[in-house]
Order: structure tokens, then C-alpha cells, then sequence
């Protein structure tokens, strides 16, 4: 869901696929994807790419017939070729008819290969299985290796608790055989290739990396050369080989820098040198030089010509160094942790005490989404509530401080204090995470604001089956998905909760002087760089958060106010007293800023995401972390399957009450999805009471579902299932029951009219007279009783008209 899904996809059919590969080649596509051998499919923009794994007791038959004529071709006599493989295939389709195919079986022909042809047809078959991951994480479990996309593994040493913290420095070294699929950006950058890098260098320089890799020059030219280079330099063990061969500064920086994003600027890497101690401003030269000669980094200033190549502007913020991409994908970089012990007292003391540990409840956060929406399900909002963009005074008074600064405004999508008062009267739940709850529920469409002279809040109808259904992890993934890629500065506004003061520069209109969109970016790109580290944790492990966030100061130290250092005077900054910034370049400062930051990041959004339990102390300060099985599924988009356990200690709470007033009150839990669709069919929803959903089985409801055709019966048996002692709504439970029994024994015994006019007399002989005076045979439509008749709508004025021309004047009820 990271781009929209180009025509050519969508258009794409299987008469298509059978125009490109052929008849024979798409049917036994067809079938290589009907039996499950396609897997790791991901899809960017038009690009599709998987594996196809053909089991070992496939027969015969079932093979690519082209593959087998090439093996046995290729192959001398004597050896065994391996028919069986995982053939790796890349398509980038152009129109339904045309489309480049890279495949490792190397069929060279005017058809697609047969496994292209599987690739397509799962596409048309599964395309939610090509959602690209949001992350990458360099954690592999369980997962099948392939030959040609090797990941980065993450490791970390393990020291005993005694030995005492030390600057720790990334290391690389080979990847071991049983790695998984090579990870994906987090976000998109400037990818450049080798082959890219190549077609501008020089012959001699050819030559010079050529040496480097041990390629022999003799009889060949520039061209031929350049495809050499492509060849070995594609092959991950060649790459490992040249890195392995460094000194151990020179990989230490490259571990650093592939762990920094992989392209920063000479003064950016400059200080990454000084903060990790690799050296000083000659050993860095060194360093740069030898890493260039073997083509593991590149500088991309040395022409004009490929900045224009790469679309690169030529502004400060251009990246002079970068990573190539084959690079990066062979390296296996380490990265530092240390372990935290949660049954050691923490502190100096006489009197230490145990951390306090938060454990994640897996199904919590969609419940309490739902909570919310109905708790704000008719929520009035005021005209002087609504939001727009940032505009008006927001610094109270009309006189601007000394320097011309004024406190951060709230964003856009902030929840307004009456909202957040109003939910904390029906939910326990932190002010904080209520923001977060209505930013979370109106960034995905669950809770929006109807359009009228009274406006209100309503809830998507269908919300409970997409938080608490079958469905709700593919939800959970995508509401993760739109809230990692939402622009928007919530986590820097929140900071002002943990005593920050977040000030920007003011007009003399006593306006914020901001560009539209500045806050918003940069926050966009810290919560990226700061997941993007956190994807490469392992899971499972106590983390020391102290450790963790000195590393990240090491790694990128201007990671939230990246820009901002760039200008003379900063638009924006955080001060923890009045008139004095925080300098990010300084450590002390920058834990206080940054670092706490780093630390709301964690134990906030991603714990109630459910990424990480935290270890906290007395004082609520953030001791350690560890990343829980879901951070896998959110950040690689794995499925959960059984790794993922849904905890929730609310399941112990009765499934079902009733209220005193006759209501249903329901757990809000996914294990009680079952009785909670049931009861949606047959009640009105009624919001929340003591932090359950509540429902009313009212004669409306009743009669909606029945014209549904839905069986009452259903629902009674399933509440009759639940036994209730009396002190916990018992008896109104019976009560209830009984009147939705007799309900259902009266349904098509009782017709009821509304809205039609009676006429009633006072006694039979009366009602002789009416009818002989008047044409009340005719405008009749049936006796209910001798003195009681029901009438045509049009016709009652008509019987009026002639009782009254013969001088009766009748009594009207429900006249207005």
C-alpha cells in the first residue's frame, strides 16, 4: 500500500498472460500457482517479484520443460542436474502485452518463462500478498534462503551484567548460509546501482577497482569491462571477500555508515568518524579512499553529469557519499546492544529497587479503537471546534517575547479538550493515548465529521467487524502502514507533557513562521530513522534504553532537527528553560531533547502498538525494552500465524451483562467478535458503559433485521447460553428474554399499521347511520370491529366532507 497500483496491473487478465508466455507455458503457471509454489512476492510500482519453488516430489512433468533441455545441455555427462530449485523472477510489466522478465532459470526467449507466468497469475489471484513490507528488518527466522538476495543479520554481543558500559562500534562480516530475504528500505531514498556507478568512470579507474576484485584485464575493453565488473559485483561472496580484507576501522566506518541510511554528506560522516573514535581527519581520508578503491562507497559529486543522472539537485542537503545497493545487500552488519537483566534492582543505593514491566496485551489497541469511536458516535462538534489549517493568533496577548519566538501550535489533527474530557468520563484511559486513539481512528476513515447545521462525529458502521473480525490483522498491518507514512509533528508536540518547551519563530503578525509541511516532514523522517533502527533489534531481548539512545546519538545525532542546522537561525527548537535551546551537537542536550523523544517514541505509540514491553522505574523513566513477535508482522509484514499470542486480561471479565435498564453490555474483545456481530444484527448500538459496548434490542432493531430476514431465534439462543448469577444483571437478563420470546411467539400474529386514519363510532347503530349517509363501504379498507373501521389515506377526507355537509361535526384525534 505504499504506491497506487499502476493500469497495467490493474487491467492485467488471463488471456493476457497466456498472450505472453503461451498456452502451454500459462497453464502450467497456472498450476504451479494453484499448488502454492510462489512465495516472497512483493510489488513496487509495476515492479513484481517472488520466488518459485518447485517441491522435490514434483513429477517430471510438472518442470519447465525449457529448463530441463538447458540443464542437460549445460551440464557434462555424468553429473545429476538440479531440476528442482527456487528460480527467483522479477517482472516489470509495461502493457498487457509487453513486459522484461528476469529470471534465474535464464530462459532467453520471446515468451515468458513458465514461472513469470505463475508470478502473474498470483497477482490476479492474490494481490494482497504482493503489499510491499513496511520495514526491514534484518531479523531472519524461519524463513527459506534464497541464492541471490542476501540479507544484513543482525547480531549483538552479550556481556555479563558486571562489565561496565563501553563505546560500542558496528561491526561487518560474512553472512552466514541461513539468512533470510534481503530486507527492503524503510523509506525511499536514492538507490543507486553499481552498473549506474560504473558507466561513468573511466577506463583507468575500471582497471584500478578491476584489480581490486581480482579480475583479470587482458583483451578487455571499456565495455566489456564494465560488464565484468556487473558480474562479480553482483555476486555477494566477491563483495564479502573485498570487505573482509579491510582493516578493521575501514569496516567499522562502513558498518556505521550502511547502519546511518547508507548516504550522508563529508560533514555528516566526518563527525560519524569523530563520535564512534575511528580516527581523525587523515585516517578518515584513508579510510574513504581505501573503501572507494574497492567500490564499496561512491562519491556522488566527482561529475556534474551524474547528479543530473541521478536527479540530484545542487543544494547543501546534497548526499556526497553513498552505499551502492549491491553493496548493502551483502553486508552483514552488527548492531550493539546491551542487555538489560529486568530481576537485578536497579540504582545505586542503599535501597534498589525491581524495574516495573509493562507487558504488551496483543489485542488490546483495536478494542480500545473501537471504544472510542463509540464513545464518540454523536459527539457535537462546535463550529469554533473545527480544525483548519494553522492560521489566527496562537500566542496568547498581543506583544511577542524578546526573541521573537511563540509556543509550538497544536497540529491539525489534534483532538480538542472537550473531546478528551468527554472520553475520560466513560474509558480509563491516559489523555495521551486518547489523542492518539482519535488521530489513529480519523486518519483511517473510522470516525468522521457529518456534514450538516448540527454537525456530529460518526462512527463507520461497519468498525467493529474491521477492529474485532476475522480481518483484524490485515487491519492492525494497515492502520500501522498509514500512521507510519502520516505527515504529521503529534510526537514532537507531545514532548511539551514531559516539560519541553517547543518554540518557533514568529512574524510580526504573531504567527508561526513556518513553511507548511516543515513540522510535519521532519517528524515524518525521525519516526522513520528511529524505526528503521529499531526494525534491526532483536526480538525478545531487554534492551538498555540508556545504551540504545547514546548509540543513536552516535549514529545521527540530528536526527529530529536535521535541517535545522543548516539554517543561520532555526525555525524552530526545544528548550527545557526559557531562552535556551538545546543544542542537539551536545550530548547533554541532546538526551534532554532527543533522547527524550526517543524514549516517548517507545514507550508510548510503539507499546500500545505493541511492539515492546518496556521496564520502567519508579518514576515512570524508561529503563529497557524488547521487541515482541508482532514487531516482525508490523515491520516486515509476515503473518503473525501462531507466533503472536492474543493476551488480553480483559477476557476474564463476563463476555455478557445486562444493565438494570434492560441493555446488553459486551465485552469488547476479538474472542468475543461471535456475540457481538450476532448482537449487531438484532440491536442499536448505544455507545459505552463501564468500558463495554452497549446495545438496546429496541422494536426498530427487531423489525430491521426481521425485514432482513434474519431469525430472531439465533439471538435468543445465544444470550439464553450465558448464565448470569442476579447480582450481575441475572434477573434482567431472564426479564429480557422473556420479552424477546414474546416477541417472537407474536410475529405474524400482530400486524401493525402506522400512520393510516381510523374511524370509530360510539356505538353500532351509529355506525349504521355513517355508513348510509356516507361512501364508507367504498373508501374502507377493513373492520378491525363492528365500531372501529380503517380507512383509506385519501378517502377519510372525503367522509369528512359529507359529515359535515349533513351537519355532524366528528371528533378528530391527532389533529396538528
Amino acid at each position: 500500500m505504499n504506491d497506487v497500483v499502476p493500469g497495467a496491473l490493474q487491467r492485467l487478465r488471463e488471456a493476457d498472460i497466456v498472450g505472453l508466455a503461451g498456452l502451454a507455458s500459462a497453464s502450467l503457471g497456472q498450476e504451479y500457482c494453484r499448488l502454492g509454489y510462489v512465495s516472497a512476492t512483493r510489488r513496487r510500482g509495476a515492479h513484481l517479484s517472488g520466488i518459485v519453488t518447485l517441491p522435490e516430489e514434483s513429477s517430471e512433468h510438472e518442470m519447465d520443460q525449457a529448463n530441463v533441455e538447458q540443464a542437460e545441455v549445460d551440464d557434462p555427462p555424468g553429473t545429476v542436474s538440479p531440476v528442482v530449485q527456487p528460480f527467483a523472477v522479477e517482472v516489470d510489466l509495461l502493457s498487457s502485452n509487453a513486459c522484461q522478465v528476469v529470471c534465474s532459470c535464464g530462459k532467453e526467449a520471446g515468451l515468458i518463462c513458465t514461472h513469470a507466468a505463475a508470478l502473474l497469475y498470483q497477482w490476479i489471484a492474490r494481490p494482497q500478498a504482493f503489499l510491499a513490507p513496511v520495514l526491514a528488518s534484518a531479523e531472519s527466522n524461519g524463513t527459506t534462503p534464497t541464492t541471490e538476495a542476501l540479507p544484513v543479520v543482525l547480531a549483538a554481543p552479550k556481556p555479563t551484567p558486571a562489565q561496565p558500559e563501553t563505546p560500542t562500534r558496528p561491526s561487518v562480516r560474512p553472512a552466514p548460509a541461513s539468512s533470510s530475504y534481503a530486507p527492503l528500505p524503510l523509506r525511499r531514498q536514492a538507490v543507486n546501482t553499481v552498473e549506474e556507478t560504473l558507466a561513468q568512470f573511466g577506463l583507468s579507474e575500471l582497471r584500478s577497482v578491476a584489480r581490486e576484485y581480482g579480475i583479470g584485464l587482458t583483451g578487455l575493453g571499456k565495455q566489456q569491462l564494465i560488464e565484468t565488473l556487473i558480474e562479480t559485483l553482483s555476486q555477494p561472496e566477491a563483495i564479502r571477500r573485498v570487505v573482509g580484507s579491510l582493516e578493521k576501522p575501514a569496516r567499522q566506518l562502513l558498518a556505521a555508515f550502511a547502519l546511518a541510511g547508507g548516504s550522508m554528506s563529508d560533514e555528516d560522516l566526518r563527525g560519524l568518524c569523530e563520535r564512534f573514535s575511528l580516527g581523525n581527519g587523515s585516517a578518515l581520508q584513508e579510510m574513504l579512499l581505501a573503501l572507494q578503491a574497492k567500490l564499496l562507497i561512491v562519491r556522488t559529486s566527482f561529475n556534474h553529469s551524474l547528479q543530473q543522472r541521478f536527479n540530484l539537485s545542487v543544494t547543501p542537503l546534497d548526499l556526497s557519499w553513498y552505499i551502492p545497493q549491491e553493496v548493502r545487500e551483502a553486508l552483514h552488519v552488527t548492531l550493539p546492544i546491551t542487555p538489560f537483566n529486568v530481576e537485578v534492582p536497579y540504582g545505586k543505593g542503599a535501597n534498589p529497587a525491581l524495574p516495573t514491566l509493562q507487558l504488551v496485551e496483543h489485542s488490546t489497541l483495536l478494542a480500545d479503537l473501537l471504544l472510542v469511536a463509540r464513545a464518540l458516535d454523536g459527539f457535537p462538534v462546535e463550529v469554533a471546534e473545527k480544525r483548519g489549517q494553522r492560521s489566527g493568533t496562537m500566542y496568547p496577548g498581543t506583544r511577542l517575547p524578546a526573541d521573537g519566538s511563540l509556543a509550538l501550535p497544536a497540529p491539525a489533527d489534534q483532538p480538542t479538550p472537550a473531546m478528551v474530557e468527554a472520553l475520560q468520563t466513560v474509558l480509563t484511559r491516559s489523555p495521551a493515548f486518547l489523542r492518539f486513539a482519535v488521530r489513529l481512528l480519523r486518519l483511517n476513515d473510522l470516525l468522521a465529521q457529518e456534514e450538516r447545521r448540527q454537525a456530529s462525529l460518526r462512527a463507520l458502521p461497519n468498525a467493529p467487524q474491521l477492529l474485532l473480525g476475522p480481518a483484524r490483522d490485515d487491519t492492525l498491518h494497515d492502520f500501522f502502514t498509514h500512521w507510519l507514512n502520516q505527515p504529521s509533528y503529534a510526537e514532537l508536540y507531545e514532548l511539551v507533557e514531559s516539560g519541553m518547551r517547543v518554540r518557533c519563530r514568529a512574524t510580526p503578525l504573531n504567527q508561526p513562521d513556518l513553511r507548511r509541511g516543515e513540522l510535519e516532514q521532519e517528524n515524518s523522517e525521525a519516526r522513520h530513522d528511529v524505526l528503521a533502527l529499531l526494525a534491526q533489534v532483536p526480538l525478545g531481548e531487554w534492551i538498555n534504553f540508556s545504551a540504545f539512545a547514546r548509540f543513536v546519538y552516535r549514529l545521527r545525532p540530528t536526527f529530529l532537527q536535521r535541517r535545522q542546522r543548516l539554517f543561520p537561525s532555526p525555525h524552530w527548537w526545544i528548550e527545557e528553560e526559557e531562552g535556551r535551546p538545546l543544542h542537539p551537537t551536545k550530548l547533554a542536550d541532546w538526551l534532554r531533547a532527543e533522547g527524550r523523544y526517543l524514549a516517548h517514541l517507545i514507550q508510548k505509540p510503539l507499546h500500545w502498538w505493541g511492539l515492546c514491553d518496556l521496564a520502567l522505574s519508579n518514576k515512570k523513566q524508561l529503563l529497557a525494552f524488547r521487541l515482541t513477535p508482532l514487531a516482525r508482522f508490523l515491520f516486515q509484514g509476515r503473518s503473525p500465524g501462531a507466533q503472536i499470542e492474543q493476551i488480553d486480561a480483559r477476557t476474564q471479565l463476563p463476555a455478557l451483562t445486562v444493565s438494570p435498564a434492560g441493555q446488553l453490555l459486551i465485552t469488547c474483545t476479538p474472542t468475543n467478535w461471535p456475540l457481538i456481530a450476532c448482537v449487531e444484527a438484532f440491536a442499536e448500538s448505544k455507545g459505552v458503559q463501564d468500558e463495554k459496548l452497549r446495545y438496546a434490542l429496541t422494536a426498530h432493531s427487531l423489525g430491521a433485521a426481521l425485514n432482513q430476514g434474519r431469525d430472531p431465534r439465533t439471538l435468543h439462543d445465544l444470550l439464553a447460553s450465558f448464565s448470569t448469577p442476579a447480582e450481575d444483571g441475572g434477573d434482567a437478563l431472564r426479564l429480557l428474554l422473556a420479552r424477546l420470546e414474546q416477541r417472537i411467539a407474536q410475529y405474524g400474529r400482530v400486524r401493525l399499521y402506522t400512520d393510516v386514519p381510523l374511524l370509530q363510532a360510539a356505538d353500532t347503530s351509529v355506525m349504521q347511520q355513517i355508513t348510509a349517509i356516507t361512501s364508507l363501504d367504498r373508501q374502507a379498507v377493513r373492520a378491525l370491529q363492528p365500531t372501529l373501521f380503517l380507512l383509506k389515506k385519501q378517502g377519510a377526507e372525503q367522509i369528512l366532507d359529507e359529515l359535515k355537509r349533513r351537519g355532524q361535526t366528528p371528533l378528530l384525534h391527532g389533529e396538528e
